[in-house]
């Protein structure tokens, strides 16, 4: 935003409209990646926490399976 805030202090006169245009623009992509970026962390944090939730599992059925084998023997 601060490179457009300098280029409006060139802009000609009657260019309001366009630079109002422009710092809205640059606003609103500022807000969708901000958005994207939440997204992604929020995919990354629940892949995470699936990765973890199926590392357990798997832990623990080979942990079982090693029990009864060793029963077995």
């Amino acid at each position: 935003m601060a490179v457009v805030d300098s280029a409006v202090k060139n802009a000609p006169a009657g260019t309001e409209n366009a630079v109002a245009l422009v710092k809205s623009a640059v606003a609103a992509a500022n807000n969708a990646f901000e958005g994207v970026q939440k997204a992604v962390k929020q995919a990354t944090d629940v892949a995470e926490a699936n990765f973890q939730a199926i590392s357990t599992s798997a832990a623990k059925a080979t942990q079982a399976a090693t029990t009864k084998a060793k029963r077995a023997a």
